[in-house]
């Protein structure tokens, strides 16, 4: 990836990041919508299959929550702790910044895919099954 685009993303990701770390719970999730939109509109001026999966699991896991915290009663009856989760998305989100700050050569597809790995468990968690395996202590956030 050109480094012009490498550190675009950095630069929207981190205020992302910072205002994620400021703001209140439900506006955490607000912020975290630039992960697959600043990642959409990068792919558009270069293909990047890593960019493409960056944009998937964003949008996922931004869609999952926000799925469950609108389902009327939903969010309030799965036993979730939304502070935990809203705390492991701002953690994860930091970590993708922190990954494209880093020069091409210092960054690794390891660190990418632990904070993708880390967006999967938050979207599976906020869901039925993942709640309930939350609950049984076999998913930890």
């Amino acid at each position: 990836m050109r480094k012009e685009y490498r550190q675009r993303l950095a630069r929207e990701y981190r205020y992302a990041v910072t205002k994620m770390q400021e703001t209140q719970p439900a506006r955490k999730l607000f912020y975290f919508s630039v992960f697959f939109g600043e990642a959409q509109r990068v792919l558009n001026l270069e293909w990047s299959r890593d960019l493409a999966l960056i944009y998937t699991v964003t949008q996922h896991a931004h869609t999952q929550i926000n799925t469950t915290i609108q389902a009327p009663g939903l969010g309030q009856v799965l036993p979730i702790d939304w502070t935990k989760v809203f705390e492991k998305l701002t953690q994860v989100a930091d970590d993708l910044a922190t990954y494209f700050e880093k020069t091409e050569n210092e960054s690794t597809r390891k660190e990418l895919y632990q904070a993708l790995g880390g967006l999967s468990e938050i979207a599976y968690v906020v869901s039925g099954n993942g709640s309930y395996l939350y609950e049984k202590g076999l998913i930890k956030l």
